[in-house]
C-alpha cells in the first residue's frame, strides 16, 4: 500500500480492548527492626558517634550500587543499603562462613569496610580456610590503614609449611605500603617460585625491579624465561623484543609462551594482539588462528581474529564467527561485534550480489497495530477490537534536521511506533501509521515536510482528516534537541503544534509523556497515560522496525543487534515490572528471535526462567502467553503442563498456540 491510499476501504472492525492490571508491590523493612538488629550486633552507636566527630557522618548517605535476583543494578543511600541489605544478610549467614565470605568480599569491593568489622573478627574465628581467612583480615586491617595489625597476623601466623601464593603476595603488599621494599621484592619473589605465572606476583616483582634499573629488569626477566614453564615470562619478553623491533626474536618467545601455556586466553589475546598490530598475518593464521576456540578463549581474541577475516576479506568466516560468539556474555562489547557484522555482510551482499533486484524507490511499512503483533504468528485476540472511528489520522515518520544525530533519526522513528502503540490500545481512533523505506533500511528525511506534500496526500485521501508529523532538530554543538510535533488539518489546511519544546539529554525522555497527553487533550480521549521516566523503551521502536522489514537472511547475521536488543528489553521490563505491554514486546522478541537465531536464548534462559517463577508474568493478560516460553526454549513437557493448566476453551487463542506446536 502507498502512503496515497489510506482510508480508502471502508472502517475496518478491530478486536477487544485489552485491559492492563497494575499490581503495585508492599512491603518495607521495619526500620525500627533493623535498627534494632545493627545494636545488637556490631554495636553501632559507637562507630556512628565516631563517624559524627570525624565530620563524615554523610557518608552514610552516599550512593551504593547493587544487584537484584535478575542481575538489574539499583542504588540506594549507603545507609538505607546497610540497614536493608547488608545487615540482614550478615545475620543471616552468621553461622554459614561460605555464605558469609562473599557478602564481605562485597563489601569491601564498595569500599566499605568499618561496618563488617565484627563480621570479619567472626569470619576469622569461625572458618576452616586458613588462606582465605588471613587474607581477608589482612585486607581489613590494610584497608581501614592498620598496616601494622596486618604486619603482625602475617608475621606471627605465617611459615614454611602454610605459605601460600596469594598469602606471599598479601604480605608483600602491606610490606610495600609500610615502605619495606626489599623485604615486598622477596615475598613477591617468594610467590613466584611457588606459581612462576603469577600474573600479580610476576606484575608487582617486576615493577619493583624496573623502577631500580630496567637493566636488571631484562637480565631477570631473561633468567626467568630460560626455565622451562615460565610462559609468563617468555610472553612479556617477547614483548620486550617486538617494541625493540626484533620481531623474529619476539616470535620465538611468542610461541614458546603459546606451547607452554596450552594456549591460554590470556597468551591468545597478547600474541593474536601483537600480530595484528604488526601485520604479521601469516603467523596470526599458523600459530593464533590453527588453535584458536572461541569457547576457550576470550572475546578479545575473538576481535582479533575478526580483524585478521577483514583484513583477509574473508566474510564468511566473518559472519559465521559473529554468529557464533553472540551465545557468550559479552555484552560490553556489541558495537565492536555489531561493526563486524555489518562490514561482513556488506561484503556478502556484494560478493553474492543480494538484493540487487530491489527498487531503490522508496516502499511504506503502514499498520495500526502493535508491530510486535507480525512477528508473533498474528495474536489476534490480543487487538483493540473497539470499532474505529472518525477522525481520520495518518502518522508519518517525523524528519531529523539540523545537526547529523543518531538519537534525532532514532526518534524520528520510535515516537510515531511509540505512539502508534498507545493509540491502539487506549483509543478508538480511525488512524493510521507509515514508515517510509529503502530496501532493508529505514527511511527518516532530512528536511521538513512541505504545505505541498500535506495537499498532494490529501489529495489522494479524500477521507483523511489530520496528518501528524514532527520535526526532530539537533542543535549545533550541544546536546540539545528541538522538537516539534504537530497536526496539519488536512480540510483547513491549518497546523495545531502538539510539542514544541527544546529538551536536553536529561530530559528528553518526557517528550513522549508530553505527546500522549498533547494527543489526549486535542482529540479529547483518556489515555490513562503511564508516564516513562526514561528514553529506554522508547529507543528500541525503531530497532524493532527495521528487523521487521529485513529478509530472513539478513536477520541470520544479526545476531549482535539481536543480542543487544534482547538484554535492553528484559533490562526495561525488569525496571518497569507492571507493564504488561513490555512484558509482551519480551516474549514476542524471543520467539522472533528463535526463527533465526536461537543461540541468543541459551545465556538468557536462566534469566527468562527466573522470571517466570518469580511471578514476572503472574498477570491477568501474561498469564496465557507464559507459555509461550517454555515452547520456545522446546521444553514440552512444562509447556503442556501449562496449557492444561491454563484450561483455556477460546478457540481463537487455541488456533494461535497450535501455530507454535506445529511449527
Amino acid at each position: 500500500m502507498g502512503i496515497f491510499d489510506f482510508f480508502k476501504s471502508s472502517e475496518k472492525k478491530e478486536k477487544e480492548k485489552e485491559k492492563e492490571k497494575e499490581t503495585a508491590g508492599s512491603g518495607n523493612n521495619n526500620a525500627a527492626k533493623n535498627a534494632q538488629i545493627r545494636r545488637q550486633i556490631y554495636d553501632i552507636a559507637n562507630n556512628e558517634s565516631e563517624m559524627m566527630e570525624s565530620g563524615n557522618y554523610s557518608d552514610d548517605f552516599t550512593e551504593i550500587s547493587y544487584y537484584d535476583d535478575f542481575g538489574k543494578e539499583f542504588k540506594m543511600p549507603k545507609k538505607d543499603w546497610l540497614d536493608k541489605k547488608l545487615y540482614p544478610s550478615i545475620r543471616k549467614n552468621w553461622n554459614n562462613m561460605d555464605g558469609l565470605y562473599p557478602i564481605i568480599q562485597d563489601a569491601f569491593s564498595k569500599g566499605v569496610y568499618t561496618e563488617v568489622k565484627e563480621a570479619v573478627l567472626r569470619f576469622y574465628a569461625a572458618d576452616e580456610n586458613f588462606e582465605r581467612k588471613m587474607i581477608l583480615l589482612g585486607t581489613y586491617h590494610t584497608k581501614t590503614g592498620a598496616y601494622q595489625n596486618a604486619l603482625e597476623l602475617y608475621e606471627k601466623n605465617l611459615n614454611i609449611d602454610n605459605i601460600t601464593e596469594g598469602l606471599c603476595i598479601a604480605y608483600a603488599e602491606v610490606l610495600e605500603l609500610c615502605g619495606k621494599v626489599p623485604e615486598a621484592e622477596r615475598k613477591y619473589y617468594d610467590a613466584l617460585e611457588i606459581n612462576p605465572n603469577s600474573a600479580t606476583a610476576f606484575k608487582k616483582y617486576f615493577d619493583i625491579v624496573k623502577r631500580r634499573n630496567v637493566k636488571e629488569y631484562e637480565s631477570k626477566l631473561e633468567k626467568l624465561s630460560e626455565i622451562s614453564g615460565n610462559w609468563r615470562a617468555k610472553m612479556m619478553r617477547a614483548m620486550v623484543f617486538f617494541k625493540k623491533g626484533d620481531k623474529e626474536s619476539g616470535n620465538f618467545f611468542l610461541i614458546n609462551a603459546l606451547k607452554e601455556s596450552g594456549y591460554n586466553s590470556e597468551v591468545m589475546y597478547i600474541t593474536s594482539s601483537i600480530y595484528i598490530l604488526n601485520e604479521l598475518y601469516d603467523e596470526f593464521k599458523q600459530y593464533v588462528l590453527a588453535y584458536y576456540n572461541p569457547e576457550k578463549h576470550n572475546a578479545y581474541t575473538a576481535l582479533n581474529v575478526l580483524k585478521y577475516y577483514k583484513v583477509r576479506n574473508l566474510y564468511k568466516e566473518g559472519l559465521e564467527l559473529c554468529k557464533f560468539t553472540s551465545k557468550f556474555p559479552w555484552i560490553e562489547h556489541y558495537k565492536k561485534f555489531m561493526y563486524y557484522e555489518d562490514y561482513f555482510w556488506k561484503m556478502k551482499v556484494n560478493s553474492e550480489s543480494l538484493n540487487n533486484d530491489e527498487s531503490a524507490s522508496n516502499h511504506f511499512f503502514s499498520t495500526n497495530k502493535p508491530i510486535w503483533y507480525y512477528e508473533f504468528n498474528h495474536p489476534e485476540f490480543m487487538l483493540n477490537q473497539s470499532r474505529r472511528v472518525k477522525p481520520n489520522v495518518l502518522i508519518l515518520t517525523f524528519t531529523s534536521i539540523g545537526e547529523k544525530s543518531e538519537l534525532a533519526e532514532n526518534l524520528a522513528v520510535s515516537l510515531p511506533l511509540y505512539l502508534n502503540e498507545n493509540l491502539h490500545y487506549k483509543t478508538n481512533l480511525n488512524y493510521q501509521l507509515a514508515v517510509a523505506y529503502n530496501k532493508e533500511s529505514l527511511f527518516v528525511s532530512k528536511k521538513r515536510y512541505s504545505i505541498d506534500y500535506m495537499k498532494l496526500i490529501r489529495q489522494q485521501n479524500n477521507n483523511l482528516n489530520f496528518v501528524l508529523a514532527g520535526n526532530i532538530l539537533k542543535m549545533p554543538n550541544v546536546e540539545k534537541y528541538e522538537i516539534e510535533i504537530y497536526l496539519y488539518d488536512t480540510f483547513n489546511e491549518q497546523k495545531s503544534i502538539l510539542v514544541n519544546k527544546i529538551y536536553d539529554e536529561n530530559n528528553i525522555y518526557s517528550v513522549q509523556n508530553d505527546l500522549l497527553k498533547a494527543v489526549s487533550t486535542f482529540f479529547e480521549r483518556d489515555f490513562s497515560i503511564k508516564y516513562e521516566r526514561n528514553l529506554h523503551n522508547l529507543i528500541l521502536f525503531s530497532p524493532k522496525l527495521k528487523f521487521l522489514i529485513q529478509s530472513k537472511i539478513h536477520k541470520e547475521h544479526q545476531s549482535w543487534r539481536y543480542k543487544k536488543l534482547l538484554s535492553d528489553q528484559i533490562d526495561i521490563v525488569l525496571e518497569d515490572r507492571n507493564n504488561d505491554l513490555k512484558k509482551i514486546n519480551l516474549l514476542a522478541l524471543l520467539y522472533e528471535i528463535k526463527q533465526t537465531n536461537s543461540q541468543l536464548l541459551k545465556f538468557q534462559k536462566p534469566i527468562i526462567y527466573s522470571m517466570n517463577i518469580h511471578g514476572i508474568f503472574e498477570t491477568q493478560t501474561l498469564k496465557i502467553l507464559a507459555p509461550i516460553i517454555f515452547k520456545i526454549y522446546d521444553d514440552d513437557v512444562n509447556f503442556q503442563a501449562n496449557i492444561e493448566a491454563l484450561n483455556i476453551t477460546d478457540s481463537n487463542y487455541l488456533s494461535w498456540i497450535n501455530r507454535f506446536s506445529e511449527e
